[in-house]
């Protein structure tokens, strides 16, 4: 099969963080005028910072002495580097309150993780030794992310400083990031994926003190709090939205699961995305999550990673730091898993041609060479069928009844403004009991097979369908399969 990849929907030029022209544009309500912009820029020293037990549990946020937050120096939700002396000591977002004290303050914890250091006078203030800026160099307030001209670059070059890498080639329809490099080997799962083919997958990766394992205290911002203006890379991918986007992630703290697939994206879209992570680790023990209420949703608006996609749909990914990011074989299973189901949007159909004037309407690889072929090894089936009262049924998998053999499935539609939204699918057993052989759509909890309904439903137009379809014997090997619209 000779695929052809369908780099659709919104296309940007190719863009590196060091290149000239790649900054975003500012957002409405944070333009400001030439003088203000002066004024915006500020590094300041000789500074001091003490604790506000009221900011306890904001662990990430800092208050402003109210001087610097009302004339817009440090403006609010936007983020700060602390420094002592030559030291990158913390990171924190600018909150919407000013300060009490006329100091900068910050929690307890905030302010032991984030500030203190070995001689100063007390464990709830500092001396006025603090160095407090809004730039990561003169004049580029409020970015305060150097770019960087690698993932190298980014990775192992970014001591005592923030920097990100950011890449983004014309048509490019996914972009993978990662905004906690210190959440160790996410940035591993970027790199993987973008280096397989820079000009696909697009990408935004931060550098923070060398990526230094243990540090989450001191640099972690939230995901919904991660501002476009301080990060201007990630700030270029808000401004000139991206179709897909991909946020890898690490913690410890959830004991309910090993994979948490969330973020803004449609639930029958994180549901197929999970069938997938699972059966590439093909490992029971290994929980893989996508509903709602596990863990970290990720479906703040204002989670990054959905303010960068098309519509806001952006896929989270919340691993296991050691039973998944700590073992590179699972950390590059469910990367490669991940970047399957969107390979399997962009590549071509495998069927020709891709419209018909009326249904019924089937059409079957007649091989398995669909497994071999393009970088979606599934078959990739697709149609333009008119609309007509009611709707279509849909049917996929494989295309003959064997016992033992199974099927995945993700239908999709094409939704006219720009983007695949998954309608439904699931797993496939097929059975045969002696009698009849028959396919048997799954009932797991949480994994229940999806069948679409009233697709096409109308008395004119048309709608675009397309299936992806991973049909295999009983030793895994890939056979037929089939699309099928009634």
């Amino acid at each position: 099969m000779n695929r052809k990849s369908l780099l659709l929907g919104i296309a940007a030029p190719l863009c590196m963080t060091a290149a000239v022209g790649c900054a975003p544009e500012p957002e409405r309500e944070e333009e400001v005028s030439p003088v203000a912009t002066d004024r915006q820029s500020l590094v300041l020293t000789g500074q001091k910072f003490v604790v506000n037990s009221v900011m306890n549990g904001d662990d990430e946020r800092c208050r402003v002495p109210s001087s610097l937050l009302t004339a817009g120096n440090f403006q609010a939700n936007r983020q700060l580097l602390i420094r002592r002396g030559t030291t990158l000591r913390g990171i924190c977002t600018v909150d919407v309150v000013a300060s009490t004290s006329g100091d900068f303050e910050m929690s307890s914890a905030g302010f032991l993780n984030r500030v203190r250091i070995i001689g100063d006078p007390s464990l709830t203030a500092t001396g006025n030794t603090v160095e407090v800026a809004n730039e990561y160099a003169a004049g580029t307030a409020p970015g305060i992310a150097e770019p960087a001209s690698s993932l190298t670059d980014a990775n192992t070059n970014s001591s005592g400083k923030v920097k990100e890498y950011t890449a983004r080639a014309s048509g490019a329809q996914v972009a993978y990031t990662v905004p906690h490099p210190f959440e160790k080997y996410t940035f591993e799962q970027a790199e993987l994926i973008h280096n397989a083919d820079p000009v696909r997958n697009a990408i935004w990766a931060l550098g923070i003190d060398n990526n230094v394992s243990g540090t989450l205290n001191r640099y972690h911002i939230t995901a919904a709090e991660i501002s476009g203006a301080s990060f201007p890379g990630l700030g270029s991918f808000i401004s000139s939205q991206i179709t897909n986007a991909v946020s890898f992630h690490g913690e410890l703290s959830c004991t309910t699961s090993e994979v948490r697939v969330g973020g803004a994206i449609e639930p029958a879209f994180r549901q197929g995305v999970a069938e997938i992570i699972r059966e590439e680790l093909n490992d029971p023990t290994l929980r893989v999550h996508w509903s709602s209420g596990i863990c970290f949703d990720g479906t703040a608006p204002t989670n990054f990673v959905n303010a960068m996609s098309v519509n806001g749909r952006g896929l989270q990914l919340e691993q296991d730091s050691t039973l998944i990011l700590g073992n590179a074989t699972r950390r590059n299973q469910v990367a490669t898993a991940t970047k399957s189901v969107f390979d399997c949007l962009i590549d071509g159909a495998d069927n020709s041609p891709t419209s018909t004037p009326s249904t019924p309407w089937s059409v079957s690889s007649g091989t398995a060479a669909y497994a071999t072929s393009g970088d979606c090894k599934r078959y990739i089936a697709e149609i333009e069928v008119p609309n007509v009262p009611g709707g279509h049924t849909l049917s996929a998998g494989a295309s003959t009844c064997v016992d033992g053999r199974t099927a995945h499935v993700d239908y999709y539609r094409w939704t006219g403004v720009g983007y695949w939204a998954r309608i439904g699918g699931g797993n496939i057993t097929y059975v045969d009991d002696g009698t009849t052989c028959s396919a048997q759509l799954s009932v797991e909890p949480s994994y229940t097979y999806l069948q679409p309904s009233s697709v096409g439903s109308g008395s004119t137009g048309t709608t675009r369908l397309r299936a992806v379809v991973r049909a295999s014997d009983s030793s895994g090997a890939a056979v037929p399969a089939f699309f099928s619209v009634m």
